[in-house]
C-alpha cells in the first residue's frame, strides 16, 4: 500500500506541478501585455520594472492557477489510471477508491492551505504593489479616486457617494450623489442630487464637484454660503431643507503622494485589510443612518426615487473577504471532483483532461463573476453565494466518488 501511495503522489506532484506552471504562464502572459507591454513600446517602462512587476504578477496568478493544475492533474492522473486497467487491478487487489485517493485527497488539502496563505496575504500585498509601481509610471486622473458604490471618506470633514459615473471629453458626469459636510462629531449638511459633473485639475490637484437639482439638509440656514433656493421648508424635526438648481461645494485638494492614492481597492486588501476596513465600514453605516436624513418622511421618499437602493459599503467587503476564504477551498472542491469524473472519462488523451478541467472552471468561477456583480444587491446575499460552487462540487464530487467505489 505504501508503494501504491508513494507512486500517486509523485504522479500527482509531477502532473500538478507541470499544469500550474502552464496556466501561471498564460495567466502571466494575458495580464502582462494587458498592462505591461504596452507601457514598454511606448518607452515608459524600462525591462527591469517589467521583470519587477513579472515577479510581483506571481502570486496574483497562482490564486487561480494552482486550483486548476489541481483539478488537471487530477482528471489526468485517474484517467490514465482508469483507461490503463490499473484501477481495476487494484480493486482486484482490495484497494477501495476511498483509499486509494487518499493521497490525492491530503494533497489538495495541503495546496488549500497554501492557497489560503497566498490568497489572504501574499497576493493581495504583491498585487497592490504591483498596482502602485503601474502608478507610478502611467499617472492616472483624479476622478479615478471617486468611483460608483465605493464611499470616498478620506477627505477629512467629508463623505462622498455615487451611484454611477461616465465621462465625456474632460468632464465627468456622475449619477446619485450623496455628500455629506461634518466637522468632528458635528453634522454641519447633507445633499442629495439625481446628478451632476466633476472635473479635475491636475496643475492644481484639485477636484471641482457641481451637483444640480439637489436637496440640502442642515440644522439651520448659512447665509455665508450663496446657494440659489428655489423652495425651503421647516420640518417637524427642526431641520431645514431646502432644494435649488446648482450647488458645489469647496474644491477637494489631493496631493498625488498623500494617502489617498496609496490605498489599495477592495479587491487588493489583505484579509486583514478586510478585517479594518470592515470595522470602519460598520462605524460609518451607524453614523449614516443615524443621520437625520433617515427620519424626514418627504425626504426619504426622495431618497428612495433618486437613490434606488438603500446605501450599503459593508456588503462589497464581506464578498471580498468570502471571495478569499472560498478561494482557498477551490483545490479540495476541484480534487474532490476531478476524481470520479477522470475515471468516467476513461482516457489517458491529455487534450481531454484539459477540455473538463476548463468547462469545471468556468462554471466554478462563473459563480464568483456572479457573486461580485451581485455585490451592490444585499439582499442576495452575494457573499455567500462565493461559497455555492464549493458545496455543489463537493457534494456531487462525494455522490460520483460513492458510485464510482461501488462499481469499481
Amino acid at each position: 500500500m505504501r508503494t501504491i501511495y508513494v507512486y500517486l503522489t509523485k504522479q500527482t506532484v509531477a502532473t500538478m506541478v507541470m499544469t500550474v506552471a502552464v496556466f501561471a504562464f498564460v495567466l502571466l502572459l494575458g495580464n502582462i501585455m494587458k498592462e505591461i507591454l504596452t507601457l514598454l513600446v511606448n518607452g515608459q517602462a524600462s525591462l527591469w520594472l517589467v521583470l519587477k512587476a513579472f515577479l510581483l504578477l506571481v502570486p496574483f496568478v497562482l490564486v487561480f492557477a494552482l486550483p486548476m493544475g489541481m483539478l488537471t492533474a487530477t482528471l489526468l492522473l485517474f484517467g490514465r489510471l482508469s483507461a490503463d486497467q490499473e484501477l481495476t487491478a487494484m480493486r482486484a487487489g482490495g484497494i477501495s477508491l476511498i483509499s486509494l485517493s487518499t493521497p490525492v485527497l491530503i494533497i489538495s488539502m495541503l495546496m488549500s492551505a497554501l492557497c489560503a496563505w497566498i490568497n489572504m496575504e501574499i497576493a493581495p500585498y504583491c498585487r497592490s504593489t504591483y498596482k502602485q509601481l503601474i502608478r507610478e509610471v502611467k499617472v492616472g486622473e483624479l476622478t479615478d479616486l471617486l468611483q460608483p458604490n465605493v464611499p470616498m471618506t478620506d477627505i477629512p470633514g467629508q463623505f462622498i457617494h455615487i451611484k454611477g459615473k461616465r465621462k465625456v471629453g474632460d468632464t465627468v458626469y456622475l449619477k446619485g450623489i450623496r455628500y455629506i459636510k461634518y466637522d468632528g462629531e458635528s453634522y454641519e449638511y447633507e445633499i442629495f442630487a439625481p446628478g451632476g459633473t466633476i472635473q479635475a485639475n491636475e496643475e492644481t490637484s484639485q477636484l471641482f464637484m457641481t451637483m444640480t437639482n439637489y436637496t440640502i439638509l442642515r440644522p439651520k440656514p448659512s447665509s455665508s454660503e450663496n446657494i440659489s433656493v428655489n423652495s425651503n421648508e421647516l420640518d417637524s424635526t427642526g431641520y431645514l431643507l431646502f432644494k435649488g438648481e446648482q450647488f458645489a461645494p469647496d474644491p477637494f485638494t489631493i496631493e498625488r503622494d498623500s494617502e489617498l492614492f496609496r490605498k489599495p481597492k477592495l479587491h487588493h486588501m489583505s484579509f486583514k485589510q478586510l478585517q479594518e476596513e470592515l470595522v470602519e465600514r460598520t462605524k460609518l453605516t451607524e453614523y449614516i443612518k443615524a443621520l437625520p436624513s433617515f427620519k424626514i418622511e418627504n425626504l426619504r421618499a426622495e431618497l428612495e426615487e433618486n437613490f434606488k437602493r438603500p446605501f450599503d459599503p459593508i456588503t462589497p467587503v464581506k464578498v471580498q473577504m468570502h471571495r478569499q476564504l472560498a478561494f482557498s477551498y477551490a483545490c479540495f472542491a476541484f480534487t474532490l471532483i476531478g476524481i470520479p469524473l477522470g475515471i468516467r472519462a476513461h482516457r489517458r488523451e491529455t487534450s481531454i483532461g484539459i477540455a473538463i478541467a476548463l468547462m469545471l472552471v468556468a462554471v466554478y468561477y462563473g459563480f464568483v463573476v456572479l457573486a461580485n456583480a451581485l455585490e451592490s444587491h444585499s439582499e442576495w446575499a452575494p457573499h455567500l453565494v462565493m461559497w455555492l460552487p464549493n458545496f455543489l462540487f463537493q457534494a456531487i464530487g462525494s455522490v460520483l466518488m460513492w458510485r464510482a467505489n461501488k462499481g469499481m
